[in-house]
């Protein structure tokens, strides 16, 4: 579904929360080989169990409770959704995609440097960059998680290569940031901080139009008497939540299901018929969209609906007997 990038409200902590728990087990299995001897062996048998036990824990805390640990299962049940949804496809390199300069970074200074990790740190990260090529919205995952999973095993060699060769300029200036921060510094970076917060909070926050926010439009549709549920496009979904609107769709996938996400593509995209049967079962009295929707040209011709605002970000349809409903 094109835009559908831009929706990210449900960009799921439940998710990250089932993440850091294969993780830790990742990481567990890592303490386990690495260990020298038997007596490290059962040091380390006896304090991840815990550690995970009550990380399970911590994560059933949780409004969601044991469905936030869950959640991956039935995402890989919803096959259709995951087709249809962009941040759920694999990048498009056919594109400017940063995940292609982050990797030829790591490649370039990786053969040039001669930088050398454990098998087992190795296997991680390829896990993570196959995570990442799989689903493009695991990128963000990869770039947390590839810096703090790397930097343990690459700082000694990091620390160690200089001694090896004359100090540049730049290797110099480098050494100097990497010292610790005085209270001098600190204090500094804290008032400006401070400043910048204080100056972004007065200011407010403030959307102008965009491919996924239709200020216009929704600011045309709240000057007129006009309200009842919202027909939208996928990628409006976000900034109506943030305007105060409830969506009829957003990027919380597991909250609308398989069928019901394929009912909606089909009718937006005039691939069955299912769009006038959609707007009557859900008692919709208005429609946002993105002008290049196929359903925007059928509700031209609806009977009963008629057009109120058009721009090159959204377009709006009303029922005609808004005011009477």
């Amino acid at each position: 579904m094109a835009g559908g990038t831009g929706d990210r409200v449900g960009q799921p902590p439940r998710q990250l929360y089932v993440f850091g728990l294969g993780f830790a087990a990742l990481l567990a299995g890592e303490a386990l080989l690495a260990a020298p001897d038997w007596r490290r062996r059962f040091e380390a048998m006896r304090g991840w169990p815990l550690f995970g036990g009550l990380s399970v824990a911590a994560a059933l805390v949780t409004p969601y409770g044991i469905d936030g640990l869950l959640l991956p299962l039935r995402l890989t049940r919803m096959n259709y959704a995951l087709s249809q949804l962009v941040e759920w496809q694999s990048p498009n390199f056919q594109y400017f995609q940063p995940l292609e300069l982050w990797i030829a970074i790591v490649f370039i200074t990786a053969f040039s440097r001669g930088w050398r990790l454990p098998l087992t740190r190795i296997g991680i990260f390829l896990l993570l960059l196959h995570m990442a090529l799989q689903h493009g919205r695991n990128g963000e995952l990869l770039g947390f998680v590839a810096p703090l999973l790397l930097a343990p095993a690459l700082a000694p060699q990091l620390v160690a290569s200089p001694s090896r060769r004359t100090l540049s300029a730049l290797d110099r200036t480098m050494a100097a940031l990497a010292k610790p921060a005085s209270s001098h510094g600190m204090a500094i970076a804290v008032t400006v901080l401070v400043a910048v917060s204080a100056v972004a909070l007065r200011r407010g926050i403030a959307r102008e139009s965009d491919a996924i926010t239709p200020a216009a439009a929704l600011a045309t549709v709240r000057a007129q008497p006009i309200g009842g549920p919202v027909f939208n496009s996928y990628s409006f979904g976000g900034y109506l939540i943030f305007s105060g609107i409830e969506p009829f769709i957003d990027g919380r996938a597991e909250l609308y299901g398989d069928a019901f996400i394929k009912r909606y593509v089909e009718g937006t995209l005039l691939t069955s018929d299912q769009l006038p049967q959609l707007l009557a079962d859900y008692g919709i009295t208005w429609t946002l969209l993105s002008p290049t929707t196929p359903s925007v040209a059928l509700l031209d011709h609806l009977p009963g609906w008629r057009r109120l605002y058009t721009d090159d970000v959204a377009v709006v349809h009303v029922r005609e007997d808004q005011a009477a409903r």
